[in-house]
């Protein structure tokens, strides 16, 4: 999977030295990553959600090598940016084994409630998880919905696709799986 763009805006808090967003692809979209200041060195921080149940990434690397490398991708943007540079991508930078978007792995835990019906959590790449990505009975059909967060009385989407067709690829990757489980089969 490739990061295909970034962008990097510095902020001035205690303890954050800038916010990132990274598109995978051309097609999918992480947002609100920060590069904080650690006890011993500076590190990527993933966004969380808080829940009634506790705290979780809402994604997150799941191997060294994804995680080495969005690091140091933004901290080359973060240093180009506070020296003035043009802040780019050198090269292409891959974070798993494919050049593509590729699902690779889906888990999907049923919930009956009025209008949610499930989560739904995604493995990109073999590297990169998506985690709490809802399942929705609406008026007309069942959708997804990516993870969020609330800002003021708005939603902002923190993993998304951009494209129509990776959309539709997640939802049927995610119905397939669903409808797997609440089956039986």
């Amino acid at each position: 999977m490739e990061i295909t763009a970034i962008r990097v805006t510095p902020v001035r808090a205690k303890k954050v030295l800038a916010v990132a967003t990274l598109t995978l692809c051309d097609c999918f979209v992480l947002r609100a990553l920060r590069l904080v200041v650690g006890r011993s060195r500076r590190y990527v921080a993933m966004p969380i959600r808080r829940t009634q149940t506790g705290v979780f990434e809402v994604f997150h690397p799941i191997t060294s090598e994804a995680r080495k490398t969005i690091e140091e991708v933004i901290e080359e943007i973060y240093e180009k940016r506070i020296a003035g540079g043009e802040p780019q991508l050198a090269g292409k930078v891959y974070l798993g084994s494919s050049s593509d978007f590729v699902i690779t792995d889906v888990k999907v835990k049923p919930f009956e409630s009025h209008k949610l019906k499930g989560f739904a959590n995604m493995v990109l790449d073999n590297c990169l998880a998506i985690n709490g990505v809802k399942i929705i009975a609406g008026k007309q059909r069942k959708f997804i919905q990516m993870p969020n967060v609330k800002r003021g009385n708005r939603f902002r989407d923190l993993a998304f696709p951009i494209k129509p067709e990776i959309r539709q690829h997640i939802e049927d990757t995610i119905f397939r799986e669903y409808n797997k489980v609440v089956d039986g089969a």
